[in-house]
């Protein structure tokens, strides 16, 4: 009966399912494209493996972390830094395998009559075992870094700067100091810690410290321990080092990985939350829909109804007729927004860099609201149908 009835008005029906449709499609995309990427960053923090320790300056006082996975390589405002001489005292912390530290400079890298404004990283030797990043051509610095006026451009630098040319072995300029090219990053490996790869360009930390007037002012320190399970020991000896270095001061925040991935899922929950939450309102939209087709419905049907009563129909009969009619509309609604949510995430999927997760949850997730919304939106017409008074509904035209 819910069927034929949903049938015989067929351009109010799907103007009501559109609703549900757009509603269900919206929450469960953005869910789906919030723990993708989510997941993407987890794995890429994870693929450097739990055996890092990361100092950047500044102190975090945060929730959860949030600001040591936003603030790392100095995007923090603070004015605090660390030192040659705390990459120094950190390198000989017990279990301490090796260290890396990162100073950024900003600059232009230019070639000819082309010039290109992007971020110079000045690093250490163990800067790709740290980071896991590879070449696609070239080599990385070694040996003595002192005097060493090599570079190691980012993909994208080193093809707007040279094209399909092989820019090694060739010269460019960064301010006023002419350096040898020597390797070309791989944008698409290895984790930065929320920079991206793809317009920077590296440089010996010696020589960057001769670009920055001989001071070393570092906005990252990277630890690789000996042994895994003594990652909190560690973080504990390292921070006592750099207190004595700091005269007491803890202007500097350390995070371990496991720390960074769980600053990640807050960051993304909030974020996902967030998102869903504005996404819900077109769901709120489409169920205030049904309840108002219901509301016509049973207007429309109340002669209907009295004769349904005076042949002997119960008021939970009346109640469950209308009720299914509600939940038919948000259950078809629900299925084809979730079949629609998967052609998006497709999509998105194939044309950008971001991989959508649709595990079974989200769907059961987005199946569950559907059926929820035809309860709560579809109770009122439902009851309003069963309490009307059988003599009164005969006489209705």
């Amino acid at each position: 009966m819910a069927i034929k009835s949903l049938r015989s008005n067929k351009v109010r029906t799907f103007l009501t399912l559109l609703g549900i449709i757009i509603g269900v499609t919206s929450v469960t995309t953005i869910i789906g494209l919030g723990e993708g990427v989510k997941r993407q960053v987890n794995q890429q923090i994870n693929d450097l493996g739990n055996d890092l320790i990361t100092i950047v300056p500044g102190h975090d006082t945060s929730v959860s972390g949030f600001s040591s996975f936003s603030t790392s390589l100095g995007n923090s405002a603070t004015n605090s830094h660390l030192s040659e001489a705390d990459l120094s005292s950190v390198s000989k912390v017990a279990n301490v395998d090796k260290t890396g530290g990162v100073m950024q400079l900003d600059g232009s890298v230019t070639k000819g009559d082309k010039q290109i404004n992007t971020r110079i990283m000045a690093v250490g030797e163990n800067y790709l075992e740290l980071t896991k990043q590879r070449l696609t051509s070239g080599q990385f610095f070694g040996g003595d870094l002192e005097n060493n006026e090599t570079v190691v451009l980012s993909n994208d630098v080193a093809t707007n700067l040279f094209g399909v040319s092989d820019p090694i072995g060739s010269t460019v300029t960064i301010r006023g100091t002419n350096f040898v090219v020597i390797g070309v990053l791989d944008a698409q490996k290895g984790f930065n810690f929320g920079q991206p790869i793809n317009n920077m360009v590296l440089i010996p930390l010696p020589t960057g410290k001769k670009l920055n007037q001989d001071l070393i002012q570092l906005q990252q320190i990277t630890v690789k321990v000996d042994d895994i399970n003594k990652s909190g020991q560690t973080s504990d000896a390292v921070k006592k080092t750099l207190l004595k270095n700091h005269s007491g001061e803890e202007d500097f925040t350390i995070t371990t990985q496991e720390q960074l991935v769980s600053a990640t899922d807050y960051v993304f929950r909030i974020l996902t939350g967030f998102t869903a939450a504005v996404a819900s309102i077109s769901l709120l939209v489409g169920g205030i829909g049904v309840m108002n087709i219901m509301l016509v419905t049973v207007t429309e049907r109340t002669r209907e109804i009295g004769v349904r009563k005076a042949v002997g129909a119960t008021k939970v009969q009346i109640m469950m007729q209308f009720l299914v009619e509600a939940l038919a509309i948000t259950l078809a609604g629900g299925i084809i927004g979730i079949l629609t949510s998967l052609i998006a995430g497709y999509i998105i999927r194939t044309q950008t860099a971001v991989k959508p997760a649709m595990d079974l949850w989200i769907v059961l997730l987005a199946a569950g609201v559907s059926l929820a919304v035809g309860v709560i939106f579809g109770t009122w017409p439902a009851i309003r149908a069963a309490r009307k008074d059988p003599v009164d509904s005969l006489r209705h035209d």
